[in-house]
This record gives C-alpha cells, sequence and structure tokens, in this order.
C-alpha cells in the first residue's frame, strides 16, 4: 500500500495539505513504531500509572492555580480588575457550563496528550463572552490560500465548522506546548511492555514453574494429556502453591524464574522514576517517596512550582494576553496566575513569616488575614496600617518628628 493512496482516500491531496516527512501509511496517521513493539497512543499511554499520575498532577496543579486579570493604575502597580468581564470567566466560569477548574483541567490533559489544546471563543460585541473547549483530536490546523490561519473542526455529529484567523478578534484560544508523552514514546512503550509482561507473568504465576521428567517412554498423546492435567490444577491465582500429585513414574523439576534475574521491581521503579522526570516530575509525585522526608518537602513543593509549572502559567498567560485581550486592553491588563496559593507552609513557619513581614512594613494587619483567610479588620480600627519594627510606629511617621501624644 501507498502513502499516496492513503493520502488520497482521506482527502489530503484534494486539500492540498501539504504532507512532509511522511514515509509510511503509521507516520502519516501518527502512529510511531518504538524499540519496544508497542504503538503508543495517548489513550493507551495513560494506563501506564507513572504517565496517569503525571499527567494527573500537571493538568490538578494548573486547574486549582487562579488566574487573575490585573489592570495596571501606576507604572510597577497592579489592582485586581474585578469589575472586566474576563475576571469571571478566567477565575470562575470560561461559559455555562464549565467550571474554570474543569476547562482547565482537560486544556492541560489535552496539551500534555496531543501537544495543542483549543477552545473557542464566543464574542457579543467585540467582548470575550465564554470559553468552550474543543477536542484536539478533531481539529486540524493549516493555512488558506492567502497564507491565514485555519482551524477545521468536526463535531460529534459530524458537521464541519471552520474559522480564519483575525489579530484583533482571534476565533480560537489555542495553547502549544512539546509533551514528553509525544517525544519519549520509547520510554513509555517500555512501560507498556513490562505491565504486559508483569500481568502475564503473574497470570500464570499460580502454576510451579518447571519441568515434568518419566524414566519411561511417553508418547505424544500422553504427554499433551499430561501438560493439559498438570496445567489446569495448577495455573492461575486461585491454584497459587498447591500440592502436585505425580502418577507413572514422574518427577518435577523446578526451575528459577527469570524474573528472579532481571530484579522486575527495581526495572520498574527506575521506569517510573524515568517517566517522571520526562514530565519534569519529582519522583514522590508519581508516588515513590523512598527519597522523600520532612525536612525536604518544603523545598521540593517550591521547586516544583518555580521549576515545573511555572513554564506552564507562563505559556498560559502570554496566550491569554494573545488571544483574550484586545490592542487597546494588551498594555493596560495583565494575566497571572496566583502562585502563592500552590505553596502551602506549615502553620508555625506561616505566622512566623506574616509576623516579620508585617513588623517591617511590608504586611499590614488585614493582608496578614487575608493570607490566612480570614476576615479583615476596619479600617478605623487600624487594620489596614503599615508599620515598622521598633516601637511599631505608624510608617509614615518613623524617622518624623511626630507628636510623641
Amino acid at each position: 500500500m501507498r502513502v499516496s493512496d492513503v493520502m488520497r482516500w482521506f482527502g489530503y491531496e484534494r486539500r492540498g495539505i501539504r504532507t512532509p516527512g511522511f514515509n509510511s501509511v503509521a507516520d502519516l496517521l501518527g502512529v510511531e513504531a518504538t524499540a519496544a513493539g508497542v504503538t503508543v497512543t495517548p489513550r493507551r499511554a495513560l494506563a501506564v500509572p507513572a504517565v496517569y499520575a503525571s499527567l494527573s498532577v500537571l493538568a490538578g496543579d494548573v486547574a486549582k492555580t487562579p488566574i487573575k486579570l490585573r489592570r495596571r493604575v501606576a507604572d510597577d502597580t497592579f489592582t485586581d480588575a474585578l469589575d472586566h468581564g474576563l475576571w469571571e470567566i478566567l477565575h470562575d466560569l470560561p461559559n455555562a457550563e464549565t467550571t474554570a477548574y474543569s476547562l482547565k483541567h482537560q486544556m492541560m490533559l489535552d496539551l500534555l496528550a496531543h501537544e495543542k489544546a483549543y477552545a473557542e471563543i464566543i464574542r457579543a460585541d467585540g467582548q470575550v463572552v465564554a470559553l468552550w473547549r474543543l477536542d484536539p483530536e478533531r481539529m486540524h490546523v493549516d493555512r488558506d490560500a492567502a497564507r491565514r490561519k485555519r482551524w477545521r473542526y468536526t463535531d460529534d455529529e459530524g458537521k464541519a465548522h471552520e474559522w480564519i484567523f483575525e489579530p484583533s478578534k482571534p476565533p480560537i484560544f489555542e495553547l502549544v506546548h512539546p509533551s514528553p508523552l509525544q517525544r519519549c514514546k520509547d520510554l513509555i512503550a517500555t512501560a507498556i511492555a513490562l505491565q504486559r509482561y508483569t500481568s502475564t507473568f503473574f497470570a500464570r504465576g499460580g502454576r510451579p514453574t518447571g519441568l515434568l521428567e518419566s524414566d519411561v517412554d511417553i508418547d505424544e498423546d500422553q504427554k499433551k494429556d499430561i501438560r493439559e492435567s498438570f496445567t489446569k490444577w495448577h495455573e492461575g491465582v486461585d491454584n497459587h502453591h498447591s500440592i502436585a500429585v505425580l502418577e507413572h513414574g514422574l518427577k518435577y523439576k523446578p526451575l528459577a524464574t527469570a524474573n528472579d534475574k532481571a530484579q522486575l521491581v527495581e526495572l520498574l521503579q527506575s521506569i517510573r522514576v524515568e517517566i517522571a522526570a520526562a514530565f519534569r516530575l519529582a519522583p514522590w509525585k508519581v508516588g515513590d517517596v523512598s527519597k522523600m522526608t520532612f525536612s525536604n518537602m518544603e523545598a521540593a513543593t517550591i521547586d516544583h512550582a518555580t521549576g515545573t509549572l511555572d513554564p506552564y502559567f507562563t505559556l498560559w498567560e502570554h496566550a491569554i494576553r494573545r488571544d483574550l485581550l484586545t490592542n487597546r486592553q494588551y498594555g493596560r491588563y495583565d494575566v497571572t496566575f496566583d502562585r502563592a496559593s500552590l505553596i502551602r507552609s506549615d502553620m508555625q513557619t506561616l505566622h512566623a513569616a506574616l509576623a516579620l513581614g508585617r513588623q517591617n512594613g511590608i504586611y499590614s494587619t488585614n493582608d496578614a488575614r487575608r493570607k490566612l483567610g480570614e476576615n479583615p479588620i476596619p479600617a478605623d480600627q487600624g487594620g489596614d496600617r503599615y508599620l515598622v519594627n521598633g516601637n511599631m510606629t505608624p510608617i509614615a511617621e518613623a524617622g518624623g518628628d511626630a507628636d510623641p501624644t
């Protein structure tokens, strides 16, 4: 079968789509051969516990981190734009049926599995009013005759939809980022092959592994009957460690299990750590806590937020500014993930940090209370006053000739 034939069947030549680098039908359909001899697809990769855990951690952490739209009020000063229509869409409810958490979680899974994630932007009078997630497996992106970017999508009913890029009002919110799930297929294929081998091994682990020897001649029919009978009574988990009864001079000779030499447990652990590393995750994030202690947990959490999640946060922030803000809004508004919400210290450390910040004029009493989730103190009772260390003098009077009374 020639690739050109398959291309013609799927309409690639008719649509004028360039297909560079397609050397086989597998390449054309997005299926690549691996050294382990296992075909890796996103659905099959998610059956590997380490892969599923990696995607769940990344998608969950990004989804639970609030997005804030901020308005610039001075050169380096921003305030939450609570009155802007995008605040609710990004922070709470992207559309009538989907919460912000659900949309971010699903789009992150799309991004990690397919390297692309899409959402349709619904506008009314030029303003964004909703975001609806689109399945990346149903989306095809190319360029029209005028070299404009074009998105073509087929919905569940087989109906085709098409959007053309407009710089002032992009129709599609798009995320693009390389994914280890696509780039490390040999590693994931090895994990899938190991799972298959392990399942097969334990499926037959109930039967004694060895040889049946006899001093007398046994014809083929007798061998077959003996093998079937022995397998029936000693194969499977339910017959594990059952007692073998041998007749006709048969002797059982056990054989060493190949798994003992292969050190399967260590190999599975090594694969799990390598998969976590491919997703830039610490092993404890996917269940390997062998090297985790209370003393390094907080540092590891901070490293996870700054080293692993921050590139995804930046990707989202830039894409939101590009696709959801108009040209007039671009310089007046900023979009940011609330990274501080990811880092939770123990209560003693948190109170000590807030106390130090308050004593040095960094936080007011209400600033500290908000970080603790407590209600603010009324302003007339000093809740918004900033103090400095020493005798807790109001910061406006520090170093001055304030009236001692």
